[in-house]
């Protein structure tokens, strides 16, 4: 780490939004400190926590000069990473999510590949999602050639495997237009179509991410919005793609972002409601993933499960499947013995 020296001229801008984050920004910093590339800045926008991270980030950036927080009023992730793309100096922008870490190699393997083609506009990498105590879930990959990956992602909606895995270069950014605030979610998705339109995707085969699946991520409790803004995105291609105005969509997503800033504040019994279906749902997920994987843990998240929701009929039969998979391994390990 260097503490209190300053890069003047950082090659690669990392940005960072926090919102609630205190249980997992400290581990996210230090997967940046502890990068091979050491010309970096890390912005990171406190978007209006109220819990310890704005304490949290203030005592690292008083560590690391290369590390600077900007504490502000809740205004949500899109217009939070605006706000920190803007501020970036470099000419090479990388996301990393609070949550998530990336390891070591990452900055540098995707500084070098996205400068060893002028065609290409953004790079991601395999990766790898875990459950919140760090359980092995699945490994993203995704096509080696750059063309088979652009087309893949402009006609097939097959993208990077993680908003925080990505580097693009500001200029790219900014010609397409950046991140646009009608998206509350799906920022992301929107965003790399418009720069596929114009520039390459590449993968690097190495996992240089760990994407932290929490029943409280926004994956975890908004798939069904993320999926209709993703929806609304695609569209917009469909329209550019044909020469038509995509304003009216735009319109589209504009009122459904004001949906779920509404949704926001509901009554505390409603809100109460939702977040239960939402951390049930996304128990059942991790166990499901947990259970394919063998993994015994998946018990821990089905039993969640069913305490909430006690006729959760595919949890129950998942839960089977888990303790089923546990006899046959102990029947495995005796049989191996003899």
């Amino acid at each position: 780490m260097l503490a209190n020296c300053e890069i003047k001229t950082p090659r690669v801008s990392v940005v960072m939004s926090c919102f609630n984050d205190e249980t997992t920004i400290k581990k996210s910093l230090r997967s940046i400190q502890r990068q091979t590339l050491l010309d970096w800045e890390l912005i990171v926008i406190n978007d209006g926590s109220t819990d310890q991270s704005g304490t949290i980030l203030d005592e690292a950036a008083s560590q690391d000069a290369r590390i600077r927080v900007v504490h502000q009023a809740n205004v949500g992730l899109t217009r939070a990473l605006i706000r920190g793309c803007d501020l970036a100096q470099a000419p090479f922008i990388a996301r990393q999510d609070a949550d998530d870490e990336s390891a070591p190699a990452r900055l540098e393997q995707q500084l070098d590949r996205i400068q060893s083609d002028a065609k290409i506009g953004f790079v991601s990498c395999f990766t790898d999602y875990v459950g919140p105590e760090g359980e092995f879930m699945c490994r993203v990959r995704r096509p080696q050639d750059d063309c088979v990956a652009t087309h893949q992602l402009l006609n097939d909606r097959v993208g990077p495997p993680a908003h925080g895995t990505v580097m693009f270069r500001r200029q790219t950014y900014v010609n397409v237009g950046g991140y646009r605030t009608p998206f509350y979610f799906a920022q992301d998705a929107d965003l790399w179509l418009r720069m596929a339109e114009v520039s390459h995707v590449s993968y690097l085969e190495d996992v240089l991410y760990r994407f932290t699946f929490r029943p409280e991520s926004i994956t975890g409790t908004r798939r069904d919005i993320q999926a209709r803004f993703g929806i609304l995105g695609q569209q917009c291609r469909l329209a550019r793609q044909n020469g038509q105005d995509e304003q009216p969509i735009l319109e589209q997503a504009e009122r459904l972002t004001l949906q779920v800033r509404r949704d926001f504040t509901l009554d505390a019994s409603a809100s109460s409601w939702r977040k239960n279906v939402q951390s049930v749902n996304t128990d059942y997920l991790i166990g499901s993933q947990l259970v394919r994987n063998r993994d015994g843990r998946a018990v821990c998240y089905l039993k969640r499960v069913l305490r909430r929701h006690p006729s959760h009929l595919r949890s129950w039969y998942r839960l089977l499947q888990s303790y089923t998979n546990r006899c046959l391994g102990r029947q495995t390990i005796v049989h191996s013995q003899r």
